[in-house]
């Protein structure tokens, strides 16, 4: 007969539920519309603080491809205040993450032998545990999705596998939003081009029958007068079509 789950166990599947719920709701946001990747980060933020209990309040670091690191998402003003801080001195866990391509889980206590310059803006904000996984939200941009909390317990292994999940699906996210705006923009080119030899093809049609010439010559009278006036091939034809159908 099996054994009935322990309450530690219980409380590992509530949490990993918890998780699988935060997808579901980004699925269904997604499938409702696309937002800006901006606000993507920021409910992203906000389901990592949701869903993991040690949590207090978390953020995203970006560093641009020149070493500019910037906070753009955040679920507490502390939060940028702690970037300000790390981004100043060049050093602490949001930027080790980020640049090492690693999780990592520190404590308060542990900061002064691994980051000196950063430690004494911390005390004054409270913040005692750190639990940072990197985030790649560009082929050139490299960042970390940052949790952070007021005790000084710290993170568990569970934490960091949970917020590994979040980069992950980030990850993925981000990367399917710019495949679809440039999918979208393909399309949108695709279609401006197929529109502007149309109304190009319409031109050499009206051309050859208002003066008696040939296709070939109505295509070079076409380039001629777009060359002369410096505007695009498509704008003269769609002035010839226009000017032609008057008098017909």
């Amino acid at each position: 007969m099996p054994n009935n789950p322990s309450l530690d166990d219980l409380d590992v599947i509530a949490r990993v539920d918890a998780v699988a719920g935060a997808l579901d709701q980004l699925r269904g946001r997604f499938g409702a519309g696309q937002p800006s990747t901006i606000a993507f980060l920021e409910q992203l933020c906000g389901w990592t603080v949701d869903t993991i209990p040690g949590a207090h309040m978390a953020g995203i670091t970006l560093v641009d491809p020149d070493g500019t690191a910037t906070t753009p998402a955040y679920t507490d003003p502390r939060v940028a205040e702690i970037g300000v801080d790390q981004y100043r001195t060049g050093q602490g866990p949001c930027l080790e993450a980020a640049s090492a391509h690693t999780v990592v889980r520190v404590l308060l206590d542990e900061f002064p032998d691994r980051w000196p310059g950063f430690t004494a803006a911390l005390r004054r904000l409270g913040v005692h545990s750190y639990l940072c996984a990197p985030l790649r939200l560009a082929g050139d941009h490299v960042g970390s999705l940052n949790l952070y909390s007021v005790d000084g317990d710290g993170f568990s292994d569970l934490d960091a596998a949970l917020l590994k999940i979040y980069t992950t699906v980030g990850e993925t996210i981000i990367d399917l939003s710019r495949d679809l705006d440039q999918a979208r923009r393909d399309v949108a080119g695709l279609r401006t081009a197929m529109e502007s030899r149309a109304v190009i093809e319409q031109a050499k049609g009206a051309l050859m029958f208002s003066r008696g010439i040939d296709e070939d010559a109505a295509f070079q009278t076409l380039v001629e007068a777009s060359q002369r006036e410096n505007v695009k091939l498509a704008a003269v034809a769609q002035r010839v079509v226009a000017l032609l159908g008057k008098k017909s």
